[in-house]
C-alpha cells in the first residue's frame, strides 16, 4: 500500500497544502492533503447527492469544503493487472452541530482485509475495461458500509465492486489517537492483464 498524490510529500514542503497540519500514517508510507477551502457550506452528515455534481466533475468534488486525503493500496490478489485501487477520503462528521475541525493529527486507514471484485473471463474477453467508481463510510471500528456507485462501468462489474468493497476490513483512521469515521471515493479499475 501506498499513500500519495501528485505533490511533494507532506514532510518535504508542499507549496501552499495545509502547512502546519501534523499528519500521520505508518512509516514509510505519505499522506498527502489539499488545502482546505474556506466557505460557509453546511456540514453533511449523510451521503452526498452525486447527480448534484456538474456532467464530467470528478466526484472528489463532493469534499470541496473538507480536507481531502489520498491513498493508493496496491492489490496483490488476481486482479492485481487491473491495477491499484485509489481512496480519496475526508473526515465524516457524525451530526451537523459538531464543530468542523481541520483534521490535523489524522492517521490515515490502512487496510487489514481486501478483497478483489470478480472481473469474469467472459467480460475480459469482451473488452469491458474501465473503472468502477463508488462512495463508501469506512466506520469507527474499520467496516465499510453505505456503498453506491458513483460512476459504473458494467452492471456486473459495478455490483462485484460493490460487494468486493463491502467485504474490506481497514484499521480505522484516528485523530488523537480516537478512531474517526471517513467517506470515501474508491476508484476501481478493472483493465486485462496483456496477453504479451
Amino acid at each position: 500500500m501506498s499513500i500519495r498524490g501528485g505533490n511533494p510529500p507532506a514532510n518535504k514542503g508542499m507549496s501552499g497544502l495545509g502547512e502546519g497540519a501534523k499528519i500521520s500514517a505508518p512509516t514509510p508510507h505519505t499522506l498527502i492533503t489539499r488545502p482546505e477551502p474556506h466557505g460557509d457550506e453546511p456540514a453533511r452528515t449523510a451521503p452526498p447527492n452525486f447527480a448534484a455534481l456538474p456532467p464530467g466533475a470528478k466526484p472528489e468534488l463532493i469534499f470541496a469544503s473538507k480536507r481531502i486525503y489520498k491513498m493508493q493500496i496496491d492489490m496483490p490478489n488476481l486482479n492485481s493487472a487491473t491495477g491499484s485501487w485509489v481512496l480519496s477520503f475526508t473526515e465524516l462528521l457524525s451530526n451537523s452541530d459538531e464543530p468542523h475541525l481541520a483534521s490535523s493529527d489524522l492517521s490515515g486507514p490502512s487496510p487489514v482485509r481486501k478483497v478483489d471484485p470478480k472481473y469474469p473471463p467472459t467480460l475480459i474477453n469482451e473488452h469491458v475495461e474501465g473503472e468502477v467508481v463508488l462512495y463508501a463510510v469506512i466506520r469507527r471500528d474499520g467496516s465499510v458500509d453505505s456503498i453506491q456507485v458513483v460512476r459504473g462501468l458494467d452492471e456486473e462489474l459495478d455490483k462485484n465492486a460493490m460487494n468486493a468493497l463491502g467485504q474490506w476490513k481497514f484499521r480505522p483512521a484516528t485523530r488523537h489517537g480516537e478512531p474517526v469515521e471517513l467517506e470515501a471515493i474508491v476508484h476501481i479499475p478493472f483493465h486485462a492483464p496483456d496477453d504479451r
